[in-house]
């Protein structure tokens, strides 16, 4: 990248979780592709995100700190992702900065994010923990349970997801498919415990580390690739977390939430059988 190109970056906050940094770093430079502009991201790091991109996903684009970015928006302004301000001027202008926690509004013929999201690939720390945890499981088609329970979530996320209403869906899902298996992915180690009380047989990874280190950060993509390879997924209310599994899946699962409409139940999915770990969503990453 030189510095008369036209360059687009995509800023992403500080208080950011992953799926929110996601779609909009993937959306941003599918939407710099096809305005024919180089890319670059503003990632930030610290204590409240412990992970850079690039040791998550393999992703070599440019990375811009918060300071380079803040310095040049008094020039080229933070925009939106709705793209309306993208007119004959903006065309004009070297720099677009985007800066939003939401998925881009992108034109027609630009690659949706979440195709983008199914081509990236795990670094090789997290390829060989999705594959042990693949390996550890059995061949049974499997229910992924993604339970969002520490304090740091949203006030809505608690009260419409408690870790009460996961266990009594597993319970009734289980008395019609006492076959399936089951993964649970909880960002806690207590959530994960007292589903593990109730159902021993469940697989899932504990001790992932504080919330959202680079440590937990990691095991957190994984869990993401063992629940895109279920049959079905129960999902916090409010969260985007579970939405990434379900686009790493290509949408072919379902996400259930307690406030979701009937349609996305398991008893509306016709109770058919998903795949099974180490199949190809395992197998791609």
């Amino acid at each position: 990248m030189s510095r008369s190109d036209p360059v687009l970056v995509a800023v992403t906050g500080r208080y950011h979780g992953l799926g929110n940094r996601m779609r909009v770093v993937l959306g941003a430079r599918s939407l710099a592709e096809h305005e024919g502009r180089s890319f670059a991201y503003v990632w930030p790091t610290g204590r409240d995100f412990g992970a850079r991109l690039d040791e998550l996903w393999a992703f070599d684009a440019p990375r811009w700190s918060e300071a380079r970015s803040r310095a040049l928006a008094a020039v080229s302004p933070y925009r939106d992702g709705s793209l309306v301000w993208l007119d004959d001027e903006a065309l004009r202008e070297r720099v677009w900065q985007i800066r939003t926690p939401h998925a881009l509004t992108l034109p027609q013929g630009a690659t949706d994010w979440t195709a983008a999201l199914r081509e990236l690939e795990p670094v090789p720390e997290i390829r060989e923990r999705i594959a042990a945890l693949a390996a550890a499981s059995d061949s049974r088609p499997y229910l992924g349970v993604m339970i969002r329970a520490h304090t740091i979530a949203h006030d809505a996320t608690l009260r419409e997801s408690p870790v009460e209403w996961y266990l009594d869906r597993i319970g009734e899902i289980r008395a019609a498919r006492p076959d399936l298996g089951l993964y649970v992915a909880a960002d806690t180690d207590a959530a994960f415990e007292r589903v593990a009380e109730r159902y021993p047989d469940c697989a899932g990874q504990t001790g992932k580390g504080p919330y959202n280190s680079r440590s937990a950060l990691r095991a957190a993509v994984a869990d993401l690739y063992l629940l895109a390879g279920s049959c079905h997924l129960l999902g916090p209310h409010y969260s985007s977390f579970p939405e990434l599994a379900r686009h790493l899946s290509d949408d072919a699962i379902a996400l259930e939430t307690s406030t979701s409409a009937p349609g996305t139940r398991f008893e509306a999915q016709g109770l058919g059988s998903g795949p099974a770990p180490g199949d190809d969503t395992a197998a791609r990453a």
